[in-house]
């Protein structure tokens, strides 16, 4: 298990997108989680998201940021929304809840992502069924 040293968890709390650094774990806020997920759903790799978001990635290993993607891929998928820290009861959720909310340039850019990402989806399953096709034609 990687150790994170003091001048490390001093680093890396200095992060917006870090709820809490300890020797042995990193707690992400419920923000960073969301705009990961978001990033990555556009397509982005992990270690990109990580570098864009101001991590260094001297500090982390390919198994934790594997990791830290199945995490936040099980949180989302959920329904449930994203947690912060420790305390898995506190829920930040991913939809808005009413019209003001809906208006946010952070709702209607979560929106635009979200749009881009299921049209690319929808593209990808019509190649999957134009290839399907003509295997049957074959």
């Amino acid at each position: 298990m990687k150790e994170y040293t003091q001048k490390q968890i001093k680093e890396l709390e200095k992060n917006p997108y870090v709820f809490r650094a300890t020797k042995h774990k990193l707690y992400y806020t419920a923000k960073f989680k969301e705009d990961f997920w978001v990033s990555y759903q556009a397509g982005n790799a992990p270690r990109k998201i990580l570098m864009d978001f101001g991590f260094d990635l001297s500090m982390f290993g390919q198994k934790q940021i594997d990791s830290l993607v199945q995490h936040i891929k099980k949180q989302a998928l959920s329904g449930n929304g994203f947690s912060e820290g420790e305390n898995r009861q506190k829920r930040v959720a991913i939809k808005a809840t009413n019209e003001m909310d809906l208006s946010s340039p952070q709702s209607i850019e979560r929106m635009q992502n979200e749009l881009l990402y299921l049209r690319q989806e929808v593209e990808f399953l019509k190649k999957i069924i134009i290839a399907e096709n003509s295997k049957k034609k074959d």
